[in-house]
């Protein structure tokens, strides 16, 4: 009986540490993440054929107008990178809200905000291939590498400074974003399309306007939120491999009467969606409570009469 007094007396101050070190506000389910991103990128032009196929340079060879982002950066070869404001993190499965632009929140023991903004960069073309028809050309490209930093700050961005103006993006840096707090971060990972094996974003978009969509898988690999959303839980890729998050944007170009601030080529808005399971604070609270009562009873059970 003592040895299963001492077993139940840890276990409670075990989950009852476990609970009070969490602080859990985000409950198991399904999660979205509302973004809202500026973009540079590189453009092929609309003379129809196979611009590349699986070889980064000949990609950089065949770009019509290559990507601002890159030049004079640490990867001058990189076609992908921008900014990002998070405008919202919830679980869908409960409705439960944990972070609104503007507000903040906390999400486990980490509180964020009001602003989540983010930079995301390196992607290089590895295939591209421009159709034309009656609509017009279309461009489908395939990148690969690519990674993202996420901080907490106590501003929102500005995409005045342009994808140059504001530091190096595929370096992580820009003024008013990199120097937050660390968040989240991660890698776009292989498995978008069985086309490309190496592929690790997907974008397809009208020649007239830029106006497309993109998707790729996530991994978060660092920040002070990974342990709550580096959960492997989204249905397996193409490659076999479970990844963190399913992204998917839409974007489209600026015009005559409305155009982008400094040399964003599109605006773009999406969603980073995955499971997270997480033990909940009423389960943890109640599992305690019984423990302990179980002890204090057996306890009066031994005293003497």
């Amino acid at each position: 009986m003592t040895k299963l007094l001492t077993a139940c007396a840890f276990a409670a101050l075990t989950i009852g540490t476990v609970g009070a070190a969490q602080s859990l506000t985000i409950t198991s389910g399904n999660y979205k993440i509302t973004l809202d991103n500026y973009d540079a990128g590189t453009l092929y032009g609309s003379s129809a054929g196979i611009k590349c196929n699986g070889n980064t340079a000949a990609c950089d060879a065949a770009a019509f107008l290559q990507s601002t982002g890159s030049v004079g950066s640490v990867n001058p070869n990189a076609d992908t990178m921008g900014i990002l404001s998070v405008a919202l993190i919830q679980n869908v499965t409960t409705g439960q809200v944990s972070f609104t632009k503007g507000t903040g929140g906390t999400i486990g023991s980490v509180t964020v905000g009001p602003y989540l903004t983010g930079i995301f960069a390196n992607l290089q073309d590895h295939t591209v291939e421009v159709t034309c028809g009656l609509t017009g050309c279309t461009t489908t490209a395939l990148a690969q590498g690519g990674g993202f930093k996420l901080f907490s700050n106590a501003i929102d961005w500005n995409p005045a400074f342009g994808s140059v103006g504001g530091g190096d993006l595929n370096a992580y840096t820009y003024s008013g974003i990199s120097g937050g707090s660390l968040f989240l971060e991660g890698n776009f990972t292989p498995g978008v399309t069985s086309v490309d094996p190496l592929a690790t974003y997907l974008t397809s978009y009208n020649n007239s306007g830029v106006s497309g969509n993109g998707s790729g898988y996530l991994n978060f690999t660092g920040g002070a939120a990974q342990a709550f959303f580096d959960t492997n839980s989204v249905a397996t890729n193409l490659t076999g491999v479970n990844a963190d998050a399913l992204l998917s944007v839409t974007f489209f170009g600026g015009t005559s009467t409305n155009p982008l601030p400094a040399d964003w080529l599109v605006i773009s808005a999406g969603q980073a969606t995955g499971n997270i399971e997480v033990p909940e604070p009423g389960s943890l609270a109640l599992a305690t409570l019984a423990l302990l009562a179980m002890g204090a009873v057996t306890q009066r059970r031994r005293r003497p009469v």
